[in-house]
């Protein structure tokens, strides 16, 4: 593993080679440069996994480096080093796609700490590569990937094999719409529906609605993410997308939308896939829409929200220790959005990415425990409508976590609220007394009375209460059976599933599930 440290100043590059532990993380080379200019062509011809670069610095400065790294999609993790200790700074790095902030002087302590995590992240980041070439390897011979990689091609404005196209009926000078797929919350539905056998399935039912039709085909984006692309060439492209939307609503237990481009020449696939992402990006999580298909027509007009002042709350509300402050910036940005009833997409996943540089910044400044992200995905329900009561509900919390760690003082009352966080991350698991007396280091006794004294009810009934109210949250997806929820939530036996689930609620799942269909 190779190491490039870019700053002006040598004393602040030898320092770095000094403090930190590069045998323990494995580095084999240790490279410099003065600055960006310089960097660039040993990043060219090393490419090394780990750079280090300052801010300012003359010919090219960081901020100038980050977005070259990123134009040129240079895969490394970047640690920027300054002496800003400043959020938008921070902000500005990050967006730019640096995987850390350090401040100089720089703490031996925190420089090895965010060495680890960022090898860390990266060797788990090079094992879901390799993962995903094996698996694709694996798929060859079921995948028609020659065809996937032509029509990509396509979509990409890149060369592509036009001559496919006719084999498969469309015909020259024929007009064309692209229409995407995009799969949501698949991470809910893993172990039910691997990833790839979703992709087989979906693109097998999909081209045979198509191919009934002669009206297209559809195939999977290799380079997009969860993406069933679609390149339509018959009549009624609307009622023909809604026809397959409708089929898959039946089939699939997962949420997905659908996107049409307006009509379009063989010559434009490009702008087409550009057209239909932009249309997705601008879906108003809002609307209740009963079948997820949209287009061109349905992007809006909208003014964002302006983050600065958003942001500036928020830094009074940590500041102060208040979490109304959330409640009332929620309430404000509710008003806002309610005097059009549009909220596209896009707008809300910039907010989703600028809270949580927020509370990164937050976490590192004041050396909290990291929390777990919220991933947007999640937030999807069955029928393709964005829970945003859930989650503002969810980010609420984590704020407030937040908050409380701030003032908390007590080692022993952290310890019970780090046993009852890990019961909310591993409810599925059969966990005893005895070994949360192990992992916690604290007496069997003196954890359930604790538990009991702060949380009202005794471990066992918490774990319960958990795994009940995550049930009722999977139940809201139809297509899952009572008998796999049971299994997700850590009953083996569903029978008993039901009698506790009837026992907490007061009516059985299927009661429960019908009421709130």
């Amino acid at each position: 593993m190779k190491v490039l440290l870019i700053d002006d100043e040598k004393h602040v590059r030898e320092g770095v080679k000094l403090l930190a532990d590069w045998d323990a993380i494995g580095v084999t080379e240790i490279l410099e440069a003065e600055n960006g200019a310089i960097a660039q062509d040993i990043i060219r011809k090393e490419r090394p996994t780990i750079i280090f670069t300052d801010l300012m610095m003359p010919e090219l400065d960081g901020r100038g480096l980050l977005k070259w790294l990123h134009s040129e999609n240079i895969n490394c993790k970047v640690i920027v080093v300054t002496g800003y200790d400043d959020y938008h700074y921070m902000r500005e790095a990050i967006q730019f796609g640096a995987s850390d902030y350090l401040l100089k002087p720089i703490d031996p302590d925190i420089l090895n700490e965010t060495l680890v995590k960022v090898v860390s992240d990266w060797n788990e980041k090079e094992k879901e590569r390799i993962d995903a070439l094996n698996d694709f390897r694996l798929l060859q011979e079921v995948l028609p990937v020659y065809r996937d990689k032509q029509l990509t091609n396509a979509i990409y404005g890149k060369e592509f094999n036009q001559n496919m196209l006719n084999q498969l009926g469309y015909e020259e000078g024929q007009n064309l719409h692209v229409s995407l797929l995009k799969l949501r919350n698949l991470e809910t539905f893993k172990d039910i529906w691997p990833e790839d056998l979703c992709f087989f399935a979906l693109l097998n039912i999909v081209n045979e609605v198509l191919q009934s039709q002669n009206g297209g085909i559809a195939f999977r984006n290799l380079q997009g993410t969860k993406e069933i692309c679609l390149i339509y060439w018959g009549e009624q492209v609307t009622d023909s997308i809604q026809h397959i939307a409708k089929i898959l609503s039946t089939v699939v237990p997962f949420p997905f939308h659908f996107a049409i481009s307006r009509k379009l020449t063989i010559e434009s696939i490009q702008s087409g896939y550009e057209e239909v992402v932009n249309v997705l990006q601008h879906v108003n999580i809002l609307e209740k829409r009963d079948v997820p298909v949209y287009s061109y027509e349905d992007i809006k007009e909208y003014h964002p929200i302006n983050l600065v002042e958003i942001i500036n709350l928020f830094e009074q509300m940590v500041e102060k220790q208040d979490i109304y402050i959330y409640d009332e910036v929620i309430q404000l940005f509710s008003k806002r959005i309610a005097q059009k009833n549009y909220l596209p997409f896009a707008q809300l996943l910039s907010l989703h990415q600028e809270f949580l540089i927020f509370l990164n910044h937050w976490i590192n400044k004041l050396s909290l425990q990291t929390i777990q992200e919220v991933n947007l995905e999640l937030f999807w329900n069955a029928r393709g409508h964005f829970e945003i009561g859930d989650y503002v509900a969810t980010q609420r919390e984590r704020v407030q976590s937040i908050i409380q760690e701030k003032n908390q003082t007590n080692q022993e009352l952290n310890s019970i609220e780090a046993i009852a966080n890990y019961i909310q991350l591993n409810y599925a698991e059969e966990i005893s007394l005895q070994e949360f007396s192990e992992k916690f280091y604290l007496s069997r006794e003196y954890i359930s009375r604790k538990f009991k004294q702060i949380y009202g009810v005794n471990i066992s009934d918490y774990i319960v209460s958990i795994r009940i109210e995550k049930a009722k949250e999977l139940l809201k997806f139809p297509n899952l059976k009572i008998y796999e929820i049971a299994g997700k939530i850590g009953y083996q036996d569903d029978k008993y599933f039901r009698k506790v689930f009837k026992k907490i609620v007061g009516m059985t799942p299927n009661e429960y599930r019908n009421m709130n269909d």
